[in-house]
């Protein structure tokens, strides 16, 4: 289901139930539209994650780790000055619409409190976050400012007055006792009352018609929370605040609605501020790889048309053996093939002499002879730089946000971005690559980038340690340190190769492995390519939930 009215009311009664009566204690903006409240709560931290992202809007406490940018936003100096050490006394939503408001009383400089609320609206790319003085109404300022040219509803700009997003002038489920939905659609029911999703609608009208009632569905959302990741109708992954046994069968359930959306938004989000953190390098990247492929595409032209070079060839050898058979202005002469005695025709320079005709054909000969090993360089040139940016690209697919600036520094070195200021500050050294453990104990590292993969397999990993990499498609490198692993090794660190790889979301993912003393790299070729023998390969599906057990922490 999407994040519907439905799924608000108890994502809101949730947040109450952890983070009301705490305080805040850190405020971020770690990317445009998403802000983090460090709230602390029953002596516990936990991060409060506002999202106004178009597509993933959202309100939920999340695990996943953020990093601070050095340079604040306007919106986070405006929240610090305002809201720092606020207590969160409410979280509201408005009737049953996707509208959240945190009610928060702050200190000013002088000690006196002020009333405040921080509202999150979910309205996919209309979505957005305010902070307003609770006494004036007025908006103090918003992640998204939007100028009244664009805007003549209501002002989106710091100092207006906050006005509440269009009524629907739907009934709010919640509100009501009683009602007898029988015989309603899906569409029905989404058309009368408010905060009801496409999803929910159709889970309702199935319930209803089943003789259960819709006071008990609502209750549900009260006492009877069971937070799980399932499939509907059309197998397509969706989260559920409730149980719907006869609607959808369950994949996995989580003990609250926050764990449930860190798991579904996961990939999504991470691809997301991913691509809004490279985006200026993938769109080089991207340049570079159109006109690699391009040339690649007219270089192999090229090397088709050197078929023709024995033709030429052939062509010289029959004018001069029978050059006295040609006449002087002949546009063509049929002469006997003595390789074959099968009659060619020839074409034929009326201007030229019979010799000038043979040397003609010679001289295109030895042009597209001569032209073969250039290009045949050019290709494999052009060809491993293709494979090399592909392997980059695929890797911003399933690396973490923190290993990006390993790819980053990667793409410095081989010279396809320019470097940072000389002024900039120097980063920490990183380890190289990420440790798992196999379920018997075997040690097992992963590369994040090219740069890492370079790394662990020629210079960190031992002769007679395990490498395994998914056969034919972007991956990491994986090396797994023993000189005699068991199957179920062998199997654990074929799903991790699978699992760091282009192919993440496909199934019987082909992987191969081969001890590193089978492997090698050329002289001059690109980060992270190998050549190796006597390989072996084994299916294996990615498998999320095993990755992230043999993870070491």
């Amino acid at each position: 289901m999407s994040f519907d009215g439905m799924f608000t009311h108890a994502m809101v009664n949730e947040l109450n139930q952890n983070l009301r009566g705490g305080r805040i204690s850190k405020i971020q903006q770690p990317f445009a539209n998403e802000l983090i409240l460090t709230v602390r709560s029953n002596r516990k931290n936990r991060q409060l994650l506002l999202s106004a992202h178009p597509s993933y809007a959202r309100v939920q406490i999340t695990q996943q780790p953020f990093a601070n940018p050095a340079k604040p936003s306007t919106f986070v100096m405006s929240l610090r000055k305002y809201i720092t050490s606020a207590i969160v006394e409410d979280f509201r939503q408005l009737n049953n619409d996707r509208v959240v408001s945190i009610d928060l009383s702050a200190k000013n400089e002088l000690g006196d409190i002020h009333s405040y609320t921080l509202v999150t609206e979910i309205m996919a790319r209309h979505s957005n976050i305010f902070l307003i003085n609770k006494e004036t109404g007025k908006i103090i300022d918003l992640i998204k400012r939007v100028s009244p040219e664009n805007n003549s509803f209501r002002g989106l700009l710091p100092g207006d007055d906050y006005k509440l997003p269009p009524a629907q002038n739907k009934i709010n489920p919640f509100s009501t006792t009683g009602d007898d939905l029988t015989g309603m659609s899906a569409a029905d029911i989404r058309q009368k009352y408010e905060g009801i999703g496409l999803d929910t609608s159709a889970e309702l009208e199935q319930y209803i018609a089943q003789g259960n009632s819709f006071d008990d569905f609502l209750k549900s959302y009260q006492e009877n929370l069971h937070p799980n990741a399932a499939n509907n109708n059309k197998h397509k992954l969706g989260f559920f605040p409730i149980s719907f046994s006869n609607t959808t069968t369950e994949v996995n359930a989580y003990p609250s609605l926050s764990e449930l959306l860190d798991n579904y938004y996961l990939d999504k989000a991470r691809l997301d501020r991913i691509e809004q953190q490279t985006k200026s390098v993938t769109h080089r990247l991207g340049i570079i790889l159109k006109k690699d492929k391009s040339k690649v595409k007219k270089l192999n032209q090229q090397l088709s048309a050197t078929d023709v070079m024995a033709k030429y060839n052939l062509y010289g050898e029959l004018l001069t053996t029978y050059m006295s058979q040609i006449k002087h202005g002949s546009s063509s002469i049929t002469l006997t093939n003595y390789y074959n005695n099968e009659e060619v025709t020839i074409k034929l320079n009326p201007e030229y002499s019979p010799s000038l005709n043979a040397q003609s054909y010679y001289k295109k000969y030895r042009k597209l002879q001569n032209s073969i090993p250039h290009i045949k360089e050019q290709l494999e040139i052009t060809t491993n730089e293709v494979n090399y940016l592909e392997s980059v690209l695929a890797s911003l697919e399933y690396v973490d946000i923190e290993d990006v600036d390993g790819i980053v520094d990667e793409l410095i070195d081989s010279g396809y971005i320019k470097k940072k200021r000389k002024n900039a500050p120097k980063k920490r050294k990183k380890k190289i690559g990420e440790d798992f453990k196999s379920t018997n104990g075997v040690e097992i590292t992963v590369g994040k980038n090219n740069l890492e993969n370079d790394q662990l397999t020629m210079k960190l990993a031992q002769k007679n340690h395990y490498w395994f990499h998914v056969k034919d498609i972007p991956g990491s490198h994986v090396i797994l340190k023993t000189s005699d692993p068991d199957e179920q090794s062998i199997t654990e660190a074929a799903t991790i190769a699978a699992y760091y790889s282009k192919a993440r979301d496909s199934s019987k993912v082909p992987v191969d492995y081969v001890q590193i003393k089978h492997i090698r790299k050329p002289n001059g070729a690109k980060p992270g390519f190998v050549i190796f023998e006597g390989q072996k390969t084994i299916l294996v599906d990615p498998d999320r939930k095993l990755v992230a057990d043999l993870k070491e922490d």
